[in-house]
């Protein structure tokens, strides 16, 4: 008993040391809460401001000058996403090891190459005054907002760091950070694509490869023809070369997936063919889907008269005072991301009499040599030495170790500016299209409707004019008439103003007809078209549409691209073929009852697309098995336009182009359907329990929760199965899908729908948190109009007060 008693002393002291611990950390947490009632004196504003809450956090800022709104919309962002900002301009500075340590160091070094701090400041320095009074208000925003607070946002009470102050130019950083989601930052598909026609036939390449397929839906122009299967001839699996490397080359494991496309959906319909006479806009921006969100839904007004009046509404991106989509009251527009050819992989030559110099058009000249340091947290200093020419910095060598230099428009300061903000007082669908085609943003397909009821398309961002050279492979520049000369003029950009048809649609794929597109935008890689043609036929079978139609395609799930599939696969796996094969037999049956929808709940939904995956794989790899023979390292995948030649050789079956290790046809897809089905048994136990929803599980997670798996139940979204894929409008998969769903119409913002995931604040002791989320999981509409406001805080004009 004596030695019993010491001990409870010990376990009490623990106990009160532990619970102690605990109170500490809640009390912190609980201070880095931003303060979302009261006053806020501070001497950036001119005039007193506010930034008013509804019931969901969701808020309206209200200022009497552009400058003030921009000071409140960098105030409001740092006080419930500054984390987020900071990670996105951390990412394409290549700075995060200094904030999260050196497990993140080999990204630092991919993305510090690029050099877009050093591009930001240049961006900085020639924007206009107007541009830069706004850029500092918003920094002066932010930092005041970091100032004022109980306590350091919550994450770096985690990460025992300090957050750095916010400048103008890492409002452009993160401007870079979407050039880095939405184009090819690596020159990587391009390279791949350049050793693919190496190792293959001529025919061939341009036969595996083509721009487009039967289910190209172009606003402008019609499908494409595919190219004829090249004959024995040219290229056979069943004899000599092919035949050898076919049987010889290593095969992936798994199911190879199709590309993820970082894009969006977006269409318009005209007043004269809704039913209450104005256009229509809708757009849902598809983006990798974690914690906190990408998107910060927010109303934007400046309480003025004449051209100073704002009244904005939609979604902004923290680190910029802009509006990103969304509606201004006379014009509302929307975008996709336009896979054009943004970046080209350049091959330098070296001075045969100099290595520390290249070969230019002009003569030699000297590599810039940039050394680079990350100050890594807990670690010594790192150096990086990167090698940059005038066309871009060295990003990998060729295969006859001559350098390859990435020239990206991302580069080049002249690409990058704050022209968005002509949007804001654009009042009609030309003004918008102008402000478009001059903005300095990742090129995009930009949709506009205005109050009149009138629609039109264009392009977004800045386009390089290009020499006379094969834009798809790695070139040579070092001769005069190639590279980039300059810049397209607004009036050189397409535009579709008013069709016909009274419908415009875009979906990542082609827009236009092939020759005027290739002439501009070159082969980017761009998407099948079979999500758009759904968008476009469900669009051109409403005679008067509403809101409703609009979300209600946003969340159509029809499994169109797969009914043939379906059908093609009933076909093979006959009476014969089930045979005393109970796997088969059983499948068969889930796809006789599938719902022709990726619906959560199906199952024959699931084996389809499995069986599909599979089978273009294996077709796919003993027809590239003499470029995986050649280039080991190279990781090859179908382009974007494949299952235009894929659906030729399984419904033609040329005894020629038919995997050696099979005796015919019949054999090599059976073979293929039992490979997926025993992974899919793999993974589910039996195929009763392989619905699709057990696949397509939500995954939309914090950052920190992935380093700290204890707190990921508080941090994370929940785990829900999702109906959607990717060749549908409902495009969605575990951490990818519709960033937000958005439906409206200027001048009628009342009558908008809206929908976005996570919520609109990153602290999750925040009543806020994840607010929302649950209707973008069910697909509820929901007001686009923030609610009556619950919650004001005041930002009032005098000394500022630090709470820290």
């Amino acid at each position: 008993m004596r030695l019993l008693r010491p001990l409870r002393v010990v376990a009490l002291a623990v106990l009160i040391v532990l619970v102690g611990g605990l109170l500490a950390g809640y009390l912190a947490l609980h201070a880095s809460l931003p303060q979302i009632e009261g006053n806020v004196s501070t001497a950036a504003v001119s005039a007193p401001a506010s930034i008013e809450r509804d019931a969901e956090g969701t808020p309206v800022l209200r200022a009497t000058t552009r400058a003030d709104l921009a000071f409140a919309t960098g105030f409001a962002h740092a006080q419930d996403r500054f984390f987020q900002m900071d990670l996105m301009r951390r990412a394409a500075a290549g700075e995060m090891s200094e904030l999260l340590g050196a497990a993140v160091l080999d990204t630092d070094r991919k993305l510090r190459i690029h050099g877009f701090r050093r591009v930001a400041r240049e961006v900085v320095a020639a924007s206009t005054a107007n541009d830069r009074v706004l850029l500092d208000a918003y920094a002066a925003g932010a930092n005041s907002a970091l100032a004022q607070a109980g306590a350091k946002p919550w994450e770096y009470l985690l990460l025992r760091a300090q957050p750095a102050p916010w400048t103008p130019e890492d409002s452009i950083l993160v401007a870079f950070s979407m050039y880095l989601n939405l184009n090819d930052s690596s020159g990587l598909e391009e390279l791949a694509r350049s050793q693919l026609r190496d190792a293959l036939p001529a025919p061939m390449f341009t036969f595996l490869s083509p721009l487009g397929t039967e289910w190209d839906a172009p606003i402008a122009g019609g499908t494409i023809r595919s190219a004829a299967i090249p004959g024995p001839d040219i290229f056979d699996l069943r004899n000599g070369a092919a035949r050898s490397a076919a049987l010889s080359a290593p095969r992936s494991a798994g199911t190879m997936e199709e590309k993820v496309y970082f894009g969006s959906n977006s269409w318009a319909v005209a007043g004269t063919h809704t039913a209450n006479k104005g256009a229509l806009l809708a757009n849902d921006m598809h983006l990798g889907l974690r914690l906190p969100h990408v998107w910060y839904r927010a109303r934007m007004i400046v309480e003025a008269n004449g051209s100073d009046r704002r009244d904005l509404v939609g979604v902004t991106l923290p680190g910029l005072p802009v509006l990103i989509v969304g509606s201004n009251g006379q014009v509302a527009w929307g975008f996709t991301n336009s896979f054009g050819d943004w970046t080209d992989l350049v091959i330098v030559e070296r001075d045969p009499q100099d290595k520390t110099r290249y070969l230019t058009p002009e003569g030699s000249e000297p590599f810039e040599v940039r050394q680079e340091i990350f100050n890594v947290k807990d670690a010594d200093p790192v150096k990086l030495t990167v090698l940059v020419t005038r066309w871009g910095p060295i990003v990998r060598q060729e295969a006859s170790d001559r350098p390859l230099a990435l020239a990206w428009t991302a580069h080049r300061a002249e690409a990058t500016n704050m022209r968005m903000l002509d949007l804001e007082t654009a009042g009609n669908v030309e003004a918008a299209l102008l402000a478009a085609n001059r903005a300095g943003v990742p090129v995009q397909n930009f949709l506009a409707v205005d109050a009149s009821g009138r629609i039109g398309w264009s392009l977004m961002g800045q386009v390089p004019v290009r020499g006379n050279y094969d834009s798809t492979m790695p070139y040579l520049w070092n001769s005069p008439g190639t590279g980039w000369h300059g810049w397209r003029k607004p009036e050189e950009y397409p535009r579709i103003v008013d069709p016909t048809a009274a419908r415009l649609w875009t979906a990542n794929a082609r827009t236009i007809d092939l020759e005027s597109w290739m002439a501009f935008m070159g082969d980017g890689m761009y998407d099948n078209g079979a999500r758009a043609a759904q968008i476009r036929d469900d669009l051109l079978a409403l005679d008067s549409a509403n809101a409703t139609d609009m979300m209600n395609i946003q969340l159509d799930d029809r499994a169109l691209f797969l009914v043939r599939w379906r059908d093609f696969l009933l076909e093979l796996l006959d009476k014969d073929a089930v045979q005393g094969q109970p796997l088969r037999a059983e499948a068969r049956k889930f796809l006789e009852d599938w719902s022709a929808r990726a619906a959560a709940d199906d199952v024959g939904y699931r084996l389809v697309r499995a069986m599909r995956l599979q089978i273009r794989q294996d077709v796919f790899e003993s027809l590239t098995a003499p470029a995986r023979i050649k280039y080991p390292e190279t990781k090859f995948s179908p382009s974007s336009q494949f299952e235009g030649p894929l659906w030729q050789l399984i419904t033609r079956q040329p005894a020629h182009m038919l995997d050696p290790r099979h005796a015919n046809w019949d054999q090599a897809l059976l073979a293929s359907i039992d490979a997926a089905l025993h992974e899919l048994v793999a993974e589910c136990t039996t195929l009763s329990q392989c619905t699709w929803g057990e696949q397509n599980t939500l995954a939309m997670r914090h950052p920190l929760s992935q380093a700290m798996p204890f707190v990921g139940r508080w941090l994370d979204m929940p785990s829900e199965p999702l109906s959607g894929d990717s060749f549908m409008p409902r495009v969605q998969g575990p951490a990818f899908g519709a960033s937000q769903r958005m439906v409206v119409s200027p001048g009628r913002e009342a009558e908008g729908y809206f929908q976005m995931p996570g919520g609109p604040v990153d602290h999750p002791m925040s009543p806020f948190y994840g607010a929302g989320h649950n209707a973008w999981t069910r697909g509820e509409p929901r007001p686009l109009l923030p609610g009556q406001a619950r919650y004001v805080l005041k930002l009032s004009p005098g000394a500022a007060v630090s709470k820290q």
